[in-house]
This record gives C-alpha cells, sequence and structure tokens, in this order.
C-alpha cells in the first residue's frame, strides 16, 4: 500500500522530472505549449505537418497558402515552357516572357480545374502534365478543405491571462493572485482552475511541485472574469520567501484550466505559464466596468483584466 506522502508525490508529477537545470528554464511557453523539443530520430520524426497546420496562427497560415500557390503554378508553367511554347494554342505573346505568365495563369487554370479558357494543349506531352497538375489539384485542394475544417471544428479555450501575478492583501495575509477570461462569445461552462508551482530546492538541488491550494478552485459560468487566488499562508510553499529567493530558486507557475465549451458540449483545456518575473508586489488587479447597453446586456471591457493598481 502506498503511503499517504508517496500518493501525493504521485499526484504532483507532471512528467517534467526533478532535474535542476544550469540555466533558468520555462517548463510552458506563453502559448500553454509544452516548452521540450524531442531529438534524436531525426528531422522527419521532430516535425508533424498536420500539427503544424493546426496550430499555426491564421498569418502564418495564409502565407503559407499564398506562397504554395504561387509556387506550385511557377513551377508548372515553366514545366510547360520546357515543353514547348507551340505545344499550346491561344498563347499570345511577343516576348518570352509574356508566353510564361500566359502559361503561368494556364497553370492556375488547371489546377483548379476551373477550365482552359482561350489557352489549351495541343499534344499528349502537353497534356500530360497538364493532367498530372489536376490531379496534384485535387490532392492539394482536398487536404485544405480538411485542414480548414480541422481548424474550425476544433473545440477551444480562448482565455485572456492576466500578463501579471500579483502578491496582494487578502483578508489578514497576503495572496498570490491572477485573472483570467472568457475572449470570446460562446460560454465556458463548469471551469476548473489548477494552479502548479516548481521551483528549485536549494537544500537537495533538486527541483520540486507543488501544487497550490486555491481560495475557489472551481466555478459555473466564466461570465465576467475571474481572479485565482492563493493565500500565502504557513502551508504555502512561498510562504516567507523574498522576491530575490523567488528568482533564484526559478520559479515558474503553472496554470491549467478546464471547462466546457457549450457551442461543441466538449471539454476544452488552456494553459499559461508565469515566470518570477511576472510577479509584482503590493499591488491588487483594478476591478472589471460592468455596464448594461440599451439592449439590456451586461459588458465588460476583456482587456482590463492586465490593469492593477500599487498599493503605497
Amino acid at each position: 500500500m502506498a503511503t499517504l506522502e508517496e500518493k501525493h508525490k504521485q499526484e504532483l508529477e507532471l512528467g517534467f522530472g526533478s532535474k535542476n537545470y544550469k540555466t533558468d528554464v520555462r517548463f510552458l511557453n506563453r502559448d500553454g505549449s509544452v516548452n521540450v523539443k524531442r531529438a534524436g530520430l531525426g528531422s522527419l520524426n521532430n516535425f508533424d505537418m498536420y500539427h503544424w497546420l493546426i496550430t499555426a496562427t491564421k498569418w502564418q497560415l495564409t502565407l503559407l497558402i499564398i506562397t504554395g500557390y504561387i509556387l506550385i503554378n511557377l513551377i508548372f508553367a515553366l514545366a510547360y515552357y520546357c515543353v514547348g511554347t507551340e505545344n499550346f494554342g491561344g498563347l499570345d505573346g511577343n516576348s518570352e516572357f509574356q508566353k510564361l505568365t500566359g502559361l503561368f495563369f494556364f497553370s492556375a487554370q488547371t489546377i483548379t480545374t476551373l477550365g482552359y479558357g482561350h489557352i489549351y494543349p495541343i499534344n499528349n506531352s502537353a497534356s500530360i502534365v497538364a493532367a498530372i497538375e489536376s490531379l496534384l489539384g485535387l490532392l492539394s485542394f482536398a487536404i485544405a478543405t480538411g485542414v480548414l475544417y480541422g481548424r474550425f471544428s476544433r473545440p477551444r479555450a480562448d482565455i485572456l491571462y492576466s500578463k501579471n501575478v500579483l502578491l496582494a492583501p487578502y483578508k489578514t495575509i497576503t495572496g498570490l493572485m491572477l485573472r483570467i477570461a472568457n475572449k470570446k462569445q460562446y460560454e465556458l461552462i463548469e471551469s476548473e482552475a489548477n494552479v502548479t508551482m516548481t521551483m528549485k530546492n536549494p537544500s537537495t538541488n533538486r527541483r520540486e511541485f507543488y501544487q497550490l491550494s486555491l481560495e475557489i478552485n472551481r466555478i459555473n459560468f466564466l461570465a465576467f472574469s475571474w481572479t485565482i487566488v492563493h493565500p500565502i499562508d504557513e502551508k504555502s510553499p512561498i510562504y516567507g520567501l523574498s522576491r530575490q529567493e523567488l528568482e533564484e530558486r526559478d520559479i515558474e507557475i503553472l496554470v491549467l484550466i478546464k471547462a466546457i465549451n457549450d457551442t461543441y458540449s466538449q471539454t476544452v483545456y488552456s494553459r499559461y505559464s508565469y515566470k518570477w518575473a511576472d510577479f509584482v508586489e503590493q499591488a491588487k488587479f483594478k476591478p472589471l466596468k460592468q455596464e448594461a447597453n440599451k439592449y439590456g446586456k451586461l459588458e465588460i471591457k476583456v482587456a482590463d483584466i492586465h490593469h492593477f493598481d500599487k498599493i503605497i
């Protein structure tokens, strides 16, 4: 039978181990992704195309689509040019550049299977290249459609986290506070917060993980904002530690939010990380203004969750 201490250690095992590092490390990036690179199996194993396409930003995906579209059409335009411009009917142009431009637009029409317009292949070699491009176009657009559907249909929790963690007065003691809000118009229900702290132990020279007790770890509706509070009492792992000691111990706060997205009726997760440099002492969050508009709906400015006042 495992002892209570062993069970407690098992509950705190996050998969990051307990090794200390010579330089400051971050286990989670700002976007919630795990800051670990898995190597040793070659570059092909290190890159997951589908994962990157699903998680890439909209600007990265847009740039990839536009660049890929232009590049593919340029490659096939050069292939048609190598086949011979005389093998295409309706290809007008006084210069070779104009002919190449015409073949580029012919390629765009072929890859999208729109039809040839006034340019068309007149022999087998040109038709074979056009057939290959048509097949590639069908496969490419099928893949692009799947990626776009995967991105739009993937349930998510678009949560905005406060830029800082505050060490603010809480009842008769001090509390560690961070604030979150839902960025989108859909509802997040049955929201739960799990906050873990990791830091170096100067005595054992090992990294330790602590589950932080919270004032409230679950709310039914994330309608406005939620200030997550950890009371810094005698049981807190940072009780009595100064800001300098927090820096020396390379402290990191790992936040995991779990909720149900009512649009998809599925459980979604959001992660975030704070380092010691994000801590602000003697400060408190400014209350968010809740105002009713002319239609009777309550409005808040979500971006205001970052604002705080220093306590003199």
